[in-house]
């Protein structure tokens, strides 16, 4: 309610840290440091997460559960996934009690100051999302057309292969926001583009439109791969890629009894670990014995694997022959002559960059579009989220990344680029995996390893796994090991981690984060 007062005594505080404050079912975090206390909404703007459980690492404050990221002196957003940023309360100190009022204050109007005026995005996912809230929090007041072949506003796809499947979920319950197209005051354009042309700035629709604009973000994302296998036409054989693609799964899942998820990559672990927990029948044919070894390290990849068989998940190992069914699936036959029935198909084969649009310009080895460390294309045109082939700045490689949160840092990035504030894009990789109720976390960027650094205990999901690769640690993935996880991705976004060695040795991670502005 506004005007509601939360009192709380400055000793509960610590100096240089953070403390919830309630009064009944309102909640404020204080927060303390040497220029005084200050007060800001107690959950994340992303999904809710309580504050008070994240980590102060030098002048930020990050969510426990996804790493968004907001200053300490004024709450303003740093880093996503939240998208606003923490509204502030005014505090007055009485006696030996800081005293919040639960009416926000004002936040500062701003007003970008560019020539930019008009501005075209290609996409409507991540990177467009964070591009369009970043550009109008700015103070950005100039056209904004955003095209894109999904009818559905803006959304998060992080949610689809999680607790949307696991009960009948409505659609909106994913969208980033209700209304927002018109809360950004931009024009959204449903329809198919068939080319772009960075060198005149412009962009072709199937209906033979030519849209231009003094700015260009191009995002357009993956489209999930469907293997060419016999059967894959038939009712109840999906992919999961769009809010489309769930809610058929969804829908599926309503009826069906037996589902094989094809595929033991993040889309199809996720999927069958909340899937199973609807209640169905779930099993996972993967070629690989281990999921997630290559990646992770056979270590943390049994731990995963016995985590979801004590939850009732059944692992295969082998490759799809066919599809069996009439005009509905019943059942997926394997290379080497096994027989899995199945009500529901749902195929994890990876995504492909939709990268084919572009005039005169070939993708790379990856599918990606290669651009410099300023996410530029050409003059007036950046690249960004899937399809970008860019210098990852902590690991020095070229790298095509398909991360939700990387697709939004690099949509903030181009927008203030297109307001004048040029740079290196330097943000840190990170993503989450929700596997059942473990989240796992996952930050950096590594093709491979020499070796892993273990602290804690994988067979207990209680751990971080430090990667290394020659001298230098490029990765790190945890799970129930968040401040030190939290301090890893603070360090490696400063380019200050220590060393293996050291990291052997005992590096105190959190104490050299929260030290580390």
């Amino acid at each position: 309610m506004p005007g509601t007062e939360i009192r709380l005594a400055l000793d509960a505080i610590p100096m240089g840290g953070m403390k919830e404050g309630a009064a009944g079912d309102e909640k404020v975090l204080f927060v303390r440091d040497a220029s005084g206390v200050r007060a800001f909404q107690a959950k994340c703007p992303h999904l809710g997460a309580p504050l008070a459980k994240g980590e102060i690492c030098g002048e930020r404050l990050y969510c426990p559960w996804h790493k968004a990221a907001f200053a300490l002196v004024d709450g303003s957003l740093e880093e996503p996934p939240a998208l606003d940023s923490l509204k502030r309360f005014p505090v007055r100190i009485e006696g030996s009690e800081a005293v919040a009022t639960l009416t926000p204050e004002r936040a500062a109007t701003k007003t970008a100051n560019t020539s930019v005026e008009s501005v075209l995005i290609v996409g409507s996912g991540a990177a467009a999302a964070a591009c369009v809230k970043t550009l109008r929090r700015e103070g950005y007041r100039g056209r904004i057309t955003m095209v894109g072949r999904e009818a559905h506003p803006p959304y998060d796809r992080t949610k689809l292969s999680k607790q949307f499947l696991a009960k009948p979920t409505p659609p909106e319950k994913v969208l980033i926001e209700a209304d927002f197209v018109q809360s950004n005051q931009i024009e959204h354009v449903i329809e198919e583009v068939t080319q772009i042309d960075p060198s005149r700035r412009t962009i072709t629709l199937r209906d033979n439109r030519t849209l231009e604009a003094d700015a260009i973000l191009v995002a357009t994302g993956s489209r999930a791969v469907m293997p060419d296998f016999p059967g894959n036409h038939l009712d109840g054989v999906f992919t999961l890629r769009s809010l489309d693609d769930a809610i058929h799964v969804s829908e599926a899942a309503d009826e069906g009894k037996k589902i094989v998820v094809v595929g033991a990559g993040f889309i199809g672990m996720e999927a069958a670990a909340f899937l199973k927990k609807r209640g169905l029948s779930v099993t996972i044919l993967a070629r690989e014995k281990v999921p997630f070894a290559k990646r992770f390290g056979e270590a943390v990849g049994s731990a995963l694997m016995q985590y979801h068989i004590g939850n009732g998940v059944v692992f295969e190992t082998g490759s799809v022959a066919r599809l069996a069914g009439a005009q509905r699936v019943e059942a997926v036959e394997t290379e080497d002559g096994g027989h899995l029935p199945a009500d529901i198909v749902l195929v994890g084969a990876g995504a492909q960059p939709e990268t084919q649009l572009f005039a005169g310009i070939e993708p790379d080895e990856s599918g990606g579009i290669t651009v410099g460390s300023d996410l530029r294309l050409a003059e007036g045109v950046w690249i960004a989220g899937d399809i970008a082939a860019f210098p990852e700045k902590a690991s020095g490689e070229t790298a095509r990344i398909e991360h939700w949160r990387l697709a939004q840092q690099h949509g903030t990035h181009v927008a203030h680029a297109i307001l004048g504030r040029d740079g290196v894009f330097a943000g840190a990789p990170f993503f989450w995996s929700n596997q059942g109720d473990k989240r796992l976390d996952y930050g950096g960027y590594a093709k491979g390893f020499d070796r892993i650094i273990m602290q804690g205990d994988p067979a207990a999901l209680d751990f971080i796994a430090y990667y290394v690769m020659g001298d230098r640690v490029t990765a790190a993935c945890s799970v129930g090991r968040n401040e030190a996880f939290t301090a890893f991705l603070h360090l490696l976004g400063l380019g200050r981690l220590p060393s293996p060695a050291e990291i052997e040795a005992g590096a105190d991670l959190p104490a050299l984060a929260r030290a580390a502005a």
